[in-house]
């Protein structure tokens, strides 16, 4: 019993105190040794001294932002008119492009076929034309023939209806006379017949004479239809035959412009930055994750700050400003800003920093780099200082 009580009272704290010291020991031995580390770069450091006598140690006396270096105007991001596939590429990264060079083609297969269909149809139209035009002639013609044709069957009414009037004076001297022995009753009815012929000879006469009316207004409708009046202005029928040429041409025209949009091209003199298409890709003309081609206008490059809204009441744009590249903080590059954004928008450049404030929004203020600073590739940040307002500085102490 006195044996138990004594290993139980000394035995095992010993071992546990045993097992304690040998862990210990393991961990202490098998630790990572993290070794310091040389940075990437230089960390950004205080700017060189400004024109104006500031205190560098105050960092109230400047502005601090990042920078991001773009084409003037920003960066143009090209897209396609109409989607399809491409069927070349015309130009390469870095080339020079005037605006209206083309930049790449869709594939124009269809709608070349389309023109050539649309120009049948308005050379079909135009014939129309003409054809109808040629109809002008031989309308007159057959409208001076209907006119000749009246005129015979007026001068026929005329000798029809003098010879019924002869004959119906025949008649009434043949009736005229009492004595039956002076003249045959043969000879009587004879004249009867032959007044009445005649009759039938102008009424017939008459008819011929409608006919002839007819005919002529037939003829002078026609003839309307191409030309409209005795000046010879076109006529309804010619008039829709030139609005048939006007719709194929037009027609035509929108064709030739859908052709014509399938080649996408340079909206203004640039550089090409990027190009992420290539030919037989299909070229979409929404949703893009990512332009087909990007493009810079030529000028001065611009650097875009990121003013944060607490530091707004401090900014001024004809303040001086200065950059300088990441990582060579010795070199100075002086700014002159061409505009400032009139919206606050979130911030979007984040510089890394563990106490930076991914939530906060900025006023984006554009400077113009010297036209000398041409060899600093777009998209690279800058290191931003802009002299504070005086009164803001004085106000913060």
């Amino acid at each position: 019993m006195t044996r138990r009580s004594l290993l139980l009272s000394f035995g095992l704290p010993l071992s546990g105190f045993a097992a304690l010291l040998g862990g210990s020991l393991t961990l202490a031995a098998d630790r990572p040794i993290h070794r310091a580390e040389e940075p990437p770069r230089l960390p950004s450091s205080a700017p060189a001294l400004p024109p104006s006598a500031l205190a560098l140690d105050d960092a109230r006396a400047y502005l601090g932002s990042i920078g991001l270096l773009e084409p003037p105007g920003e960066p143009i991001a090209i897209a396609p008119h109409i989607a399809g596939i491409v069927e070349a590429v015309l130009v390469e990264r870095g080339a020079a492009v005037v605006a209206g060079d083309p930049l790449f083609r869709i594939d124009a297969r269809s709608t070349q076929r389309e023109v050539e269909v649309r120009r049948s149809r308005l050379a079909v139209a135009r014939a129309e034309v003409e054809a109808l035009r040629g109809r002008i002639p031989s309308e007159r013609a057959r409208l001076a023939a209907s006119e000749a044709a009246l005129a015979a069957a007026r001068a026929n009414v005329e000798v029809a209806t003098a010879d019924a009037a002869d004959r119906e004076n025949r008649l009434r001297i043949a009736l005229a006379v009492d004595d039956p022995r002076a003249i045959a009753r043969e000879e009587v009815e004879a004249r009867r017949f032959g007044a009445q012929s005649a009759r039938a000879a102008v009424a017939a006469a008459e008819t011929r004479v409608a006919e002839a009316e007819a005919a002529r207004a037939e003829a002078r409708a026609q003839l309307a239809l191409l030309v409209a009046n005795e000046r010879g202005e076109d006529g309804p029928e010619l008039l829709a035959a030139a609005r048939r040429v006007d719709e194929a041409a037009a027609a035509l025209a929108q064709a030739e412009t859908e052709l014509e949009r399938l080649i996408v091209r340079a909206p203004c003199d640039a550089v090409v930055l990027q190009v992420n298409v290539r030919a037989g890709e299909l070229a979409p003309t929404q949703n893009l994750t990512e332009p087909l081609l990007l493009l810079g206008r030529t000028g001065a490059p611009h650097l875009r700050c990121q003013i944060d809204e607490v530091d707004v009441p401090r900014f001024e744009r004809e303040a001086s400003a200065w950059a300088a590249p990441r990582g060579d903080a010795s070199r100075r590059i002086a700014l002159r800003c061409a505009y400032v954004e009139p919206l606050v928008v979130p911030k979007r450049n984040l510089a890394g920093k563990a106490s930076e404030l991914v939530d906060t929004r900025v006023l984006e203020a554009v400077y113009a780099l010297p036209e000398g600073e041409r060899g600093l590739p777009f998209g690279m940040q800058m290191d931003v200082y802009i002299e504070a307002r005086a009164d803001a500085g004085a106000g913060a102490r």
